[in-house]
C-alpha cells in the first residue's frame, strides 16, 4: 500500500462535513493540550513514514516534549503534519545558553513544499529570543534526512557542521553537551552522530531519497559525507544560532513574502526547503 494511499483512508480529526483546502496552516501548542484524537492522527502520519516505530515509544517521547507544531489543512482543519518542541537551559563555560530541540517531525506528502512548519517555526523562535535577548539562543536538531539538514543550511547564517568551514569550539562544545545529555553513549563525538544498537525509526525510502543531481549540491553532497549510516537511521546532530540578525532577516523575509507559491524555472513548484529560501 502506497503513503498516499494509507493516509486518504483517514482525513484524521477535522471538522465534520467541511472540505479540505490543500493548503497548511500552523500553530504551536502545548503538548499537554493535545487531546486523545489528535495524538492518534499523528501517530496515524508519524507510522506511515517512518519504519522500526513503535506507538509506546512515539508517546513516551512526545509527552517528553514541551510543545508541537500542529499543521492543519485550512479548510477541514485536519492534522495533516508536526514537528515536537523541547526547551533546554544549560550553560556551557559558566555561560548560560538556551536551545530548542525539535523532535519528530513529518509532514503528509500531499502537503510538501509549503512553508507553513517553517513559519510557524520561525516565529516560535522569535518569541522565544525576545523572551531572552540577552542569552544565546540555538536550534538543536538532529537530522537522518538531507531535508532537515537543508532547512538548516539554508535558513541559518551562523550554523554547524557545514562543508565550507569548521565548528568554531564555542559551538561544539554546545552540540557536544546537548548530544551527550540527550542520548548518551549514542552520541560519537569524533563524527557527530548518533548511532543506535537498535534502529530508532528510518525514513522509508520514498520521503527524502539521494539522487545523483541532488549529490551535487554542496550541502547534500557534505551531509550525505558527514551522515553515511543516515539510511540505517543514524543522525547528524546539528547546531543554528539564532541571534538578532536572524530574527531581523525572518522579519524581512516574512514581509517580502509571495502571494503564490514560489516556481522553478520549468513551472514545477518548489520543494519545502527551496520554498523558504530568499
Amino acid at each position: 500500500m502506497s503513503v498516499g494511499t494509507e493516509l486518504a483512508r483517514s482525513r484524521g480529526t477535522g471538522v465534520r462535513g467541511a472540505r479540505p483546502t490543500g493548503r497548511l496552516v500552523g500553530s504551536t501548542v502545548p503538548v499537554a493540550s493535545l487531546v486523545a484524537e489528535e495524538r492518534d492522527r499523528m501517530w496515524e502520519i508519524f507510522r506511515v513514514y517512518y519504519l522500526d516505530v513503535q506507538r509506546d515509544e512515539f508517546d513516551r517521547d512526545l509527552d517528553e516534549k514541551d510543545h508541537v507544531i500542529v499543521l492543519r489543512d485550512g479548510g477541514d482543519r485536519s492534522i495533516r503534519g508536526f514537528s515536537t518542541l523541547k526547551v533546554y537551559d544549560q550553560s556551557v563555560g559558566g555561560r548560560r545558553f538556551r536551545a530548542i530541540f525539535s523532535g519528530d517531525t513529518i509532514v503528509d506528502a500531499a502537503y510538501w513544499g509549503q512553508s507553513a512548519l517553517h513559519w510557524t517555526f520561525l516565529r516560535f523562535l522569535v518569541a522565544q529570543k525576545l523572551r531572552a535577548v540577552g542569552t544565546p539562543l540555538y536550534w538543536f536538531l538532529i537530522s537522518k534526512g538531507y531535508k532537515t539538514y537543508l532547512l538548516l543550511a539554508r535558513n541559518f547564517p551562523e550554523h554547524w557542521p557545514r562543508h565550507d568551514r569548521a565548528t568554531p569550539t564555542g559551538a561544539q562544545a554546545i552540540l557536544d553537551t546537548l548530544a551527550r545529555d540527550r542520548y548518551g553513549d549514542a552520541y560519537d563525538p569524533k563524527r557527530g552522530v548518533l548511532s543506535f544498537p537498535e534502529p530508532h525509526g528510518r525514513l522509508r525510502a520514498c520521503v527524502a531519497p539521494l539522487t545523483e543531481a541532488e549529490l551535487a549540491h554542496p550541502d547534500i553532497r557534505f551531509f550525505a559525507e558527514r551522515n553515511p549510516g543516515h539510511v540505517d537511521g543514524d543522525e547528524l546532530c546539528c547546531l543554528g544560532r539564532v541571534d538578532l540578525g536572524f530574527v531581523l532577516r525572518g522579519a524581512r523575509r516574512s514581509m517580502m513574502r509571495p502571494l503564490k507559491r514560489p516556481r522553478s524555472r520549468d513551472g514545477r513548484a518548489l520543494t519545502s526547503s527551496q520554498e523558504v529560501e530568499v
